[in-house]
């Protein structure tokens, strides 16, 4: 298995394009950006993740000062999220802040050939 981790950075640039890709998907084709993260073009983050079956994206909540994980399976498509406080945090209150990352990867990874593995 391997496994492959993004930084806040990334975080950030998903967050900042997620409102405009909800509009329009398109948006994302023109966020070059974005994609240099994936694609292993990104100093921190510089193998390409169609390298990898797991990529661990922390992510930070907006409303609250804690920490979830998103867990993004690219064989199966799938992101899951663990938090450590589920008993304080409920499910309602991380859903905002792992919508954005779902749905902006979900459209990602057609453009970066990655839904084909």
């Amino acid at each position: 298995m391997k496994v492959t981790t993004t930084d806040s950075f990334f975080g950030s640039m998903v967050r900042g394009i997620y409102p405009a890709v909800v509009e329009d998907t398109n948006a994302l084709a023109r966020k070059v950006s974005l994609s240099v993260h994936p694609l292993g073009e990104y100093m921190h983050c510089n193998t390409p993740w169609a390298e990898f079956d797991h990529v661990l994206i922390p992510i930070r909540m907006s409303v609250r000062a804690h920490w979830i994980l998103g867990h993004l399976d690219i064989r199966n498509r799938c992101v899951n999220v663990y938090n450590s406080c589920w008993d304080m945090i409920r499910d309602r209150e991380v859903r905002p802040d792992v919508e954005p990352f779902a749905f902006v990867i979900s459209h990602l990874m057609p453009i970066l050939m990655l839904g084909n593995l």
